[in-house]
């Protein structure tokens, strides 16, 4: 993770020194000696903690100081260290608002690890705003069937049932259950997902659970795992059905008693997450074939929600077009375009296997080799419904890899050469140099599709 900006306020020379050269590798330091100095300093560098002494040698303490930067800055951690640790102020001060309190004692490079075990949730934290304010895809609720998926996640949102959201591969189950943390009352805490299907056993519980150090042969550090990091937020579990058969049961677990052990610890670490869980697999025939604990399936089905695929929603198309026009117009810097009234309703009827997925792709490239503001009216080629777009014919799929491979690149080279040389009037020079590479090459090129 990136460095964190952080501000330390004490009036011990020395320490500052000292533990700013131990740190500065964890951290991007500005220091005050003051607590006057600290709250000048901040009004003009925003850090993401503030590490703050209690006892400062001036009409300020570290108390008042931290009183202060709460009434200005409520949401800044600000971690209190001290030489004289007791139990009264450390109380006084979480009550004001500190994340943590700590001695100063027994050593620096403790303090060191204190700190920075800590700032392991604050930078979470600052990872987790940064990513939800990039604006995720809207839940998009047009069709009668739709609305009823909504006003369902109106419903379970207030509560921290387990739910299990099942669809089609590209239907919107990730954006369902983000819509329903943003309707939760945990929406101001994470919301993280792991996906079951790409990671080993072994990854994933040390994605899912964290480990210690030594836990295995490439566990150098210690590793705060996703359910850890998810404290008072939402898990997703998506495409639950992937999940390894050996890693069920410690999953079941965790859902169940809300704790767990890092891989390689022995501490029981007690956790409050909500659990959503996602496949694009209907699980009930994975159970009866033995494929899935049946356990696990009814703890995790308490609340199931169907998303269905986007063919049998199609008015959910335009809306859904609207919204991906103007995210790849920003982002691309152009003007937005729309769509002719027979182009709209030629994606409307369109089946889109690949669901929302699919559609959305097919904006972005629409959106790279569009420019200005018109009306869009020609798309047939985009979809595919011409000989000229690259498609995978059945025969293909039952061909050993290298032969279907290479069958599928000779296809591509005569669609991408045919089309380079239509656009330049079958000029070889001008071909060549518009695609960017030799005339020698080129000529090379169309005499092996030739053959």
């Amino acid at each position: 993770m990136n460095k964190l900006n952080a501000i330390l306020i004490d009036d011990d020379r020395n320490f500052c020194q000292t533990f700013h050269s131990l740190a500065e590798n964890s951290f991007n330091f500005k220091i005050a000696h003051s607590g006057k100095e600290g709250l000048e300093l901040l009004k003009s560098y925003p850090p993401h903690v503030v590490l703050l002494d209690l006892k400062l040698g001036s009409s300020m303490n570290g108390l008042e100081v931290l009183k202060r930067i709460k009434k200005t800055h409520p949401d800044l951690p600000v971690i209190m260290i001290t030489d004289f640790a007791d139990v009264s102020t450390a109380v006084e001060a979480m009550k004001l608002g500190a994340l943590h309190y700590t001695s100063k004692s027994p050593n620096i490079n403790a303090l060191k690890l204190i700190i920075e075990r800590q700032l392991e949730q604050v930078n979470w934290k600052l990872l987790y705003q940064q990513s939800t304010s990039n604006k995720y895809d809207l839940f998009v609720a047009e069709s009668p069937v739709m609305k009823s998926i909504l006003q369902d996640i109106q419903q379970v949102a207030r509560t921290d049932s387990t739910i299990l959201i099942e669809g089609e591969s590209g239907t919107g189950k990730e954006i369902t259950a983000r819509e329903i943390h943003r309707r939760s009352k945990r929406s101001d805490n994470p919301f993280l997902a792991i996906n079951c299907s790409t990671l080993t056993p072994l990854l994933f519980e040390s994605e899912f659970f964290g480990h210690e150090k030594g836990a295995f042969t490439s566990a150098d550090t210690r590793k705060i795992g996703q359910l850890e990091l998810a404290h008072c937020g939402t898990i997703l579990l998506d495409e639950i059905a992937d999940l390894p058969p050996e890693s069920q049961a410690k999953i079941l677990r965790a859902i169940e008693d809300k704790s767990f052990q890092r891989l390689g610890g022995t501490e029981t670490i007690k956790v409050n997450v909500r659990f959503i869980v996602a496949s694009n697999k209907n699980l009930k025939p994975l159970v009866e074939e033995k494929l899935f604990r049946k356990d696990l399936f009814f703890r995790l089905s308490v609340i199931t929600i169907k998303i269905p695929p986007l063919r049998q929603r199609r008015e959910d198309i335009p809306p859904l077009i609207d919204l991906f026009l103007t995210k790849f117009a920003n982002e691309m810097n152009k003007q937005k375009p729309g769509f002719s009234s027979a182009a709209l309703k030629k994606l409307q009827n369109y089946p889109w296997q690949g669901n929302i997925r699919e559609l959305r792709n097919f904006i972005e490239r629409l959106m790279v080799f569009h420019s200005g503001e018109e009306i869009i009216e020609d798309i047939e080629i985009s979809l595919g419904t011409k000989e000229e777009t690259l498609q995978i014919p059945p025969q293909l799929i039952n061909q050993p890899y290298d032969k279907a491979k290479q069958s599928l690149i000779n296809d591509f080279k005569r669609i991408y050469f045919e089309s380079a040389l239509q656009r330049s009037k079958g000029n070889i020079t001008a071909t060549a140099k518009e695609i960017g590479i030799n005339r020698s090459s080129l000529y090379k090129i169309l005499k092996e599709l030739e053959d």
